[in-house]
């Protein structure tokens, strides 16, 4: 199963990874 704040936090991570680079 999945939490919807787990889903959030790893959009967040991806987002700021790839504004990064």
């Amino acid at each position: 199963y999945w939490h919807f704040v787990d889903v959030v936090w790893l959009f967040l991570y991806v987002s700021i990874y790839w504004w990064g680079s």
